[in-house]
């Protein structure tokens, strides 16, 4: 006889087990068959989630407050099971030469376990005693799990700086086709999955710590309470996942306010540099040669062999490991799939404001002598519809890159700002109106349709019939630049022609800037210091 508890609850303990230290399921098991289990101070195992995330940084320390799993057994086909955590805190640093290898050694293993199972594939099963019909049951309620988290707070310290992150709500659900959580049904071998991915109150702080490590003034936040939400959609088919996956990742938010000192600007400076350095572990083909024989055998160029290093590499594909799947037979794939890992990333802004201020210590008298900061704004700079995209095609060798802007107002503040209101702009332009055109053909966009595929092509004549100048400066009116990155075929001479139609002549890139619009101002008072 089927029953769910049996299976439910031994994938949800084990999952908690993975990645928390001295957890003890046997003990949580019947509090979960009624309904709710709570865990209090929990320890996370940080090796798991650096070797499994592939963070660009080493976690020091990780800490849960409380976790609570809420199982409804008597609507599980129409309630989602809720994982809770209240006050989740991590402590990061740059990593060191001992847990770089400690990752390549992982990844080495997840290199030659996928390469294994890719030669020896398992025969799909699904849980004994369940049958098709079970497996399915099990598969809808594992992929409509939703994670809510609670103050999340993230500390990076790195010299004299010290960042901090913190996030009032975090919520991770499945989403129907108009991208509200819902409960929906998957498919075990034809996936189509969308995620929802919801951010509220992000606040990051920026501050710098004397010599003995401790904070003496603490700064303005440099972005405060900004809401998020990430739409993530999965396509592909089980039979076919080695050759052919859609991936689409849609970032979005109305209004990011960033705001930064003369304090702050260095350390912004120092962290920027920072992070285009780091980047999660790569694993060079050296290091597998260097202590395993066997894998020089492999070619480097099969897609399958690529697809094996690209998944050991994301630091996306975690979010789809954790959960199970439970696969059974159906019918193969039509034959007009296209071939390939097509993989695009979106972000968009309807509108973010940079504003500049000047700070300055000072001895507050009527605080008892407090150390305190004195802030004055200098410059404001809006930018309106910004959107940026990377599609990717590894099988073609395709990469194009779109960016754009629908307006800017660059604007002096305080001492600098001119009392003519003709200069009293450096820079702008027409009024933006937010009709999310900067969105058209998004996971944002309304109207989208997987069916077009004009996110992603792999033929440059294509691309650029779809992608005219004109329809550029619809998205973005001020400024739209692409670079689009491709391998050229050349038709061969008649005597080869029966044998091959073209030849490969390597890489190109084709790199195109549109601008319209924008108006400077200079004025002379914003060359004059202040006194």
């Amino acid at each position: 006889m089927f029953k769910l508890e049996s299976y439910i609850t031994p994938i949800l303990l084990n999952y908690v087990a993975k990645y928390v230290k001295n957890f003890r399921d046997e003990d949580a098991q019947v509090s979960l068959w009624e309904g709710e289990v709570t865990f209090h101070n929990l320890d996370l195992r940080l090796d798991v989630l650096e070797e499994e995330l592939n963070l660009p940084v080493e976690l020091v320390s990780g800490h849960i407050h409380e976790l609570s799993i809420q199982v409804p057994w008597t609507k599980l086909m129409s309630e989602p099971v809720k994982i809770v955590i209240n006050t989740i805190e991590f402590v990061a640093k740059l990593p060191d030469d001992a847990s770089r290898e400690r990752r390549q050694n992982f990844q080495r293993e997840q290199l030659r376990k996928a390469r294994r199972s890719a030669e020896t594939p398992e025969p799909a099963t699904s849980p004994t005693g369940a049958g098709v019909g079970g497996s399915s049951v099990v598969n809808k309620i594992i992929n409509n799990i939703t994670l809510q988290c609670h103050n999340i707070i993230l500390k990076y310290v790195e010299d004299d700086i010290v960042v901090s992150m913190n996030v009032q709500c975090l919520t991770f659900s499945s989403a129907n086709d108009k991208w509200q959580s819902a409960m929906v049904d998957v498919h075990p071998v034809s996936v189509f999955i969308r995620k929802l991915l919801e951010i509220s109150d992000l606040t990051i702080c920026l501050d710098k710590r004397n010599t003995a490590g401790k904070i003496e003034v603490c700064q303005e936040p440099v972005l405060y309470r900004c809401t998020l939400q990430c739409r993530v959609l999965r396509k592909y088919n089980a039979h076919t996942a080695s050759t052919s996956s859609t991936t689409r990742i849609g970032v979005f938010t109305k209004a990011l306010d960033i705001n930064v000192s003369s304090l702050q600007f260095p350390m912004v400076i120092k962290l920027i540099k920072m992070l285009l350095e780091l980047k999660p572990n790569e694993m060079h083909d050296d290091l597998l040669n260097l202590d395993d024989p066997d894998e020089t055998a492999n070619d480097p160029n099969d897609p399958q062999d690529r697809n094996a290093r690209g998944e050991s590499q994301s630091m996306l594909w975690w979010a789809w490991n954790l959960l199970p799947s439970f696969e059974s037979q159906t019918p193969a794939p039509s034959a007009d799939e296209i071939l390939g890992h097509v993989f695009d990333l979106g972000i968009y802004a309807e509108q973010l404001n940079f504003q500049l201020k000047n700070s300055e210590y000072f001895t507050d008298q009527a605080m008892g002598g407090m150390k305190r900061i004195r802030y004055s704004p200098i410059l404001r700079i809006s930018l309106g519809g910004i959107y940026y995209e990377r599609s990717q095609l590894k099988e073609n060798d395709w990469t194009n890159v779109k960016a754009g802007l629908s307006s800017i107002s660059m604007e002096p503040l305080g001492a600098y700002r001119s009392e003519d209101i003709v200069d009293r702009k450096l820079i702008n332009t027409q009024e933006f109106v937010s009709d999310r055109s900067f969105t058209d053909k998004s996971l944002f966009d309304q109207h989208y349709l997987l069916a077009d595929r004009v996110w992603c092509s792999h033929n440059y004549d294509d691309y650029i019939a779809r992608h005219t100048d004109e329809y550029m400066l619809f998205r973005s009116p001020v400024l739209a630049f692409d670079v689009v990155e491709y391998r050229a075929p050349i038709a061969c001479n008649k005597t080869q022609a029966s044998d091959h139609q073209s030849k490969d002549m390597g890489l190109r890139v084709q790199y195109r800037l549109l601008s319209s619009g924008i108006t400077f101002h200079f004025s002379q008072s914003f060359l004059q210091t202040p006194k």
